[in-house]
């Protein structure tokens, strides 16, 4: 027997939002929406199987969400037991932390002014996109992705100052395409995965390896990639440029390539 509910988080004196997901086995899917409500959380779930908990408190002229999902002890865990539609207001600046577990998951967040993230996925797949320009300047952006397969798009339009990307035994598609503005730093660690990395062309950039072992490989597809040291590529017009990207990539026992569209 399933349950429909609907929760809206709506701000009182508060214009910024923090948000903190804590979601065990389910399906999870979050867009951005233009609307005065901080959140509306959509949930379809058996009780039999899944717990959830929402809280909301205001602080200091901040708003605190709180969403926790689990599955009940010795319970069989089914992602059609909890079934998550989350929408995030694109009026308030909001800091997200969120720690997911074995699920599918797609995160869409284009147009939302997050200030912070922090992601960590587990054994799931995953799909995380920024679909329009960031409105605000997202100071940092930590991924720490497990067994998973999980793909990021237009990361560009986060409008980040560092990106911070931890993979594990997972295959990941990392597309960095999107609007530029100012220096971002990119850092991105491979443990036993492969990663496909997409960057955008026209943008001036840097790339530091760790040069690869007997058991990794590192590979840079692009002509306009100059080695200017052992592991190190520029562009030409890297030295001179305000907007530009800095990459940094390092890989244990893995794959890593790296495009240009």
């Amino acid at each position: 027997r399933r349950e429909e509910v609907t929760e809206k988080v709506e701000l009182k004196s508060a214009n910024e939002v923090v948000l903190q997901c804590d979601l065990g086995a389910g399906e999870f899917t979050i867009v951005p929406k233009d609307m005065a409500e901080a959140a509306v959380i959509d949930i379809s779930y058996d009780p039999r199987h899944v717990e959830y908990f929402i809280e909301s408190d205001e602080k200091r002229g901040k708003c605190y969400i709180e969403l926790e999902s689990e599955h009940r002890s010795h319970s069989h865990i089914d992602t059609d037991d909890n079934l998550w539609d989350i929408a995030l207001s694109t009026r308030y600046e909001i800091a997200i932390e969120m720690d997911i577990g074995a699920c599918d998951a797609e995160v869409d967040l284009g147009g939302v002014p997050v200030t912070e993230m922090t992601l960590d996925i587990g054994a799931a797949s995953g799909v995380l996109e920024f679909s329009k320009p960031n409105p605000t300047r997202l100071r940092e952006l930590d991924i720490d992705a497990g067994a998973s397969s999980l793909e990021i798009v237009s990361m560009g339009n986060a409008n980040f100052d560092y990106l911070n990307f931890d993979g594990g035994a997972g295959s990941f598609e990392l597309d960095l395409r999107g609007d530029y503005d100012g220096e971002s730093e990119v850092s991105i660690d491979i443990g036993l995965g492969s990663a496909d990395i997409t960057m955008p062309r026209g943008v001036p950039f840097r790339i530091e390896t760790d040069g690869g072992n007997w058991l990794s490989s590192i590979d840079i597809h692009s002509r306009d990639a100059d080695e200017i040291d052992d592991g190190i590529y520029e562009s030409d017009d890297f030295d001179d440029a305000d907007t530009r990207i800095i990459l940094d990539i390092s890989v244990g026992m893995g794959s890593v390539d790296v495009y240009w569209k």
